[in-house]
């Protein structure tokens, strides 16, 4: 029966909702805006250009120019704005207006077709794509008091992120979590975290003060990245700048914030001059645990620090060599969601990088990029409570070391970019066991991997073609993956053989295809369709792990060297209106097909038994035939106004197994099975809303800001994982930025203004409860950036 208090709630919520639609879709007459109006056009042959990016500094307006080259874009009465205006295949161009008129702008630009530097163009030159695409910059970075890249992330629309402690939050799109995801840095660097629990994904092996942005694209379309299977996370950390004359740069990033108690800090310095560029930086931050909106508190405490040095050389224009070395450091990390705590882990990255232009007039660009990463990563019992009995302690080696070369030319009417990638990754660990209560009993030393190796050769094309109204794209990809591992075994105390698998062997042959038209359909409308199919190879802990509680269930788990690649086929349709007046609005809605999805299936005791403490027996990954998933997302920002603007977003997924194998349980024992149809596929965020609203004050110097934040509960969970549905909450954020000059920014707030207690719907259990981990509860934080 619904009470008093939560019928009132949920009027109140909806009464406050309507009142700051409202606001957003207003057109507040007393803002003082007007419009300048013109048309951009090519300076070698007067031909209009579409999609050139123009942008107001005075008010962080931008627009693009239509197919016509017109543009229209807001700018302040009685000022002179100043607008910046960029394309992919032009010289960039500062206009300064000191008087507004009524006459339409007439800007020519000059062709810079061979100087075109990195270019990561889907459909369209990072504008208009037939992707669905998020670009988080650096100052939304900057404004957060998060100190994890995964934190961030989950606030996005149709993302969310699996919480198992203090750092490493896993992040999960549209449902598609893991490796069923790409995620790399700059070039395309890949760390392969050391955990099999995954406390140290990718994601967790980057300082969020490092970045400069994060681009996100979702779908199994950006294939010349990798096998890509979900989406693509783009990490690009700060880039170095050739300058006319020697230049050096410094900046600072103090943070630090109350409840979760802690700070964050960073130190660059930066500079070069035609010949020499180069970067040096350092980031400390250490949190302790927090209490949550009911008092309780929860262990998150956490200590991470770097070091990060780039050098590039231009011995001659158009041609760039870099070199990056990146080493960070992880020590005592709460995870009280897994039966171990990170004790200590050392990663260390090493990066060379090429990238040429001005091979004339067909060549646009070459590029190339190695890499290496190598992680050590040890973990421990030692802080819970069964660790008086047994003290176990674990060291993974995990190395990735990969690269990718590309070539971007002219071929026919479009664009052509064909190259290779290739990716080798190794994992080796042991758990060493020590019993306490009897000393005279041997350390048991138990294999994690056992020298286990994947293997990936990609080659890949993509063609992009435009005309009047379409911008067309289609690309390709073939890889060829191998896998082998030295026995899968594990022993007993006295040495008896529990398990053993030494076929291990394993070799794919993927295919990947993607194809998309964006349509231009007026000035303001743009409409894309784009179809895909994704194939991704198992990854090492679905092919070799032995014996380990690595899933959302509690079960040991066994890997499968004989698994099948499975294959997403997805229909993505996006619409997205644009209007200088009325804002911009963009829809998206896709389906997703999965042939031979990997799932798990309960292996007999008389095969194998479990070997972990308090779980309910062994699992065996396996492929299923097909499952589903399907969902929306909504996102609207109003125009650029002189004393405000707004944004609001909606997003949902759900996915289904059609038929899943559910285990029945009786006094912590499994007793029988049952099959269910139509079970929803497990952890799968919610339906979520956002709004944001910023008022500009002093000349926009200072800037206030709302943030509210609702999450529906989540009652479609797996009965077959035995998913626990969580609840709704709502939490509200204040927050303010003070710029105090070009060189001192001030980002402060208050996060969970209202002191809710909640918890995300994948945020893991407390070990050895049905206790879920709660987020934090009020948290005033301020960052201080100085830029010199």
């Amino acid at each position: 029966m619904t009470t008093f208090d939560e019928k009132y709630h949920k009027m109140n919520s909806l009464h406050y909702m309507s009142i700051l639609i409202i606001l957003l879709m207003s057109d507040f007459a007393y803002a003082q805006t007007t419009y300048l109006s013109g048309v951009v056009r090519s300076s070698e042959n007067n031909q209009p250009i579409a999609h050139v990016e123009i942008m107001n500094v005075q008010n962080d307006a931008s627009t693009l120019s239509d197919h016509k080259g017109l543009f229209s874009i807001p700018v302040m009465e009685n000022s002179a704005p100043v607008l910046i205006f960029r394309h992919l295949g032009y010289e960039s161009d500062t206009l300064i207006i000191k008087e507004i008129t009524n006459q339409p702008l007439e800007v020519f630009l000059h062709e810079k077709v061979s100087k075109l530097s990195e270019v990561e163009v889907f459909g369209d030159a990072n504008q208009n794509s037939t992707l669905l695409k998020t670009e988080i910059t650096r100052i939304d970075l900057e404004k957060t008091p998060f100190q994890d890249i995964g934190s961030f992330l989950r606030t996005e629309p149709n993302m969310g992120g699996i919480r198992k402690g203090a750092m490493g939050i896993d992040p999960v799109i549209r449902g598609f979590k893991y490796t069923q995801l790409n995620v790399q840095i700059n070039g395309g660097t890949k760390i392969e975290g050391g955990c099999p629990n995954r406390m140290d994904p990718a994601t967790a092996h980057v300082d969020i003060s490092d970045l400069q942005k994060i681009t996100i694209y979702k779908g199994p379309y950006a294939l010349k990245y990798g096998p890509n299977f979900g989406g693509l996370i783009r990490l690009v950390t700060n880039e170095l700048s050739f300058n006319e004359s020697y230049e050096t740069h410094l900046n600072m990033m103090v943070g630090g914030q109350t409840n979760y108690p802690g700070y964050k800090s960073r130190l660059n310095v930066a500079g070069g001059n035609k010949l020499l560029a180069y970067s040096l930086s350092t980031n400390w931050n250490k949190y302790g645990d927090y209490s949550s909106g009911n008092g309780e508190t929860m262990q998150g405490a956490s200590n991470n620090y770097n070091l990060k040095g780039q050098l590039g050389i231009q011995p001659v224009a158009g041609q760039k060599f870099y070199v990056g070395y990146d080493r960070s450091w992880g020590k005592n990390v709460d995870f009280p969601t897994l039966p171990m705590d990170e004790r200590n882990d050392n990663t260390e990255i090493y990066d060379f990088s090429y990238l040429g232009t001005g091979f004339g007039d067909v060549v646009h660009f070459i590029r190339a990029h190695i890499y290496n990463s190598d992680v050590n990563h040890e973990m421990d019992n030692k802080s819970r409570p069964f660790s008086d009995t047994v003290v176990a302690i674990s060291n993974i080696h995990a190395i990735n070391t990969g690269g990718r070369f590309a070539v971007n030319f002219d071929l026919g009417k479009g664009v052509l970019e064909a190259g290779s990638g290739f990716e080798r990754i190794s994992k080796d660990g042991t758990r060493s066991k020590t019993m306490i209560m009897q000393p005279n009993m041997p350390v048991l030393y138990e294999d994690l991997w056992n020298n286990s190796l994947v293997y990936n050769l990609g080659l890949f094309a993509e063609y992009q073609y435009k005309t009047k109204r379409f911008d067309w794209i289609a690309s390709a990809r073939l890889d060829i993956n191998q896998g082998n591992s030295d026995p899968m075994t594990r022993y007993s105390m006295k040495g008896d053989t529990i398990f053993m698998d030494a076929n291990t062997k394993s070799n794919y042959t993927n295919l990947s295809l993607s194809a998309g038209a964006t349509w231009h359909i007026n000035d303001h409308q743009n409409l894309a369709i784009s179809v895909g199919k994704g194939v991704r190879s198992p990854d090492i802990t679905e092919r070799f792990i032995t014996l380990l509680p690595v899933g959302y269930d509690n079960y040991d788990y066994l890997g499968n060297p004989q698994l099948k690649p499975e294959a997403n086929h997805e229909l993505d349709l996006n619409w997205a209106y644009t209007n200088p007046r009325l804002g911009n609005l963009t829809t998206g809605v896709f389906f997703s097909f999965v042939t031979d999805y990997i799932s798990a299936v309960m292996v007999p005791t008389s095969v194998v038994k479990p070997q972990t403490k308090g779980v309910l027996g062994v699992k065996r990954f396996i492929n299923i035939d097909k499952a589903y998933l399907t969902g929306f997302e909504i996102n609207y920002i109003t125009p650029a106004r002189k004393f405000w603007d707004a944004s609001f977003s909606v997003a949902y997924t759900t996915g289904i197994n059609p038929k899943a194998t559910r285990y029945l349980i009786e006094s912590g024992q499994v007793t029988g099975e049952e099959n269910i149809n139509n079970d929803p596929l497990p952890e799968i965020p919610p339906l979520e809303a956002n709004v944001a609203f910023y008022v500009h004050l002093l000349k926009n110097q200072l800037s206030p800001g709302v943030k509210w934040r609702m999450v529906a509960a989540q009652n479609q969970v797996s009965k077959a994982y035995y998913e626990k549905a969580s609840p709704a909450f709502t939490t509200l954020e204040l927050m303010v930025t003070y710029h105090y000059s070009d060189q001192v920014t001030l980002y402060g707030g208050i996060s969970n203004l209202f002191n809710t207690n909640f918890y995300e719907h994948l945020n893991r259990r407390i070990v050895g409860s049905s206790s879920p981990y709660l987020e934090p509860g009020r948290i005033c934080y301020l960052n201080l950036i100085i830029n010199l």
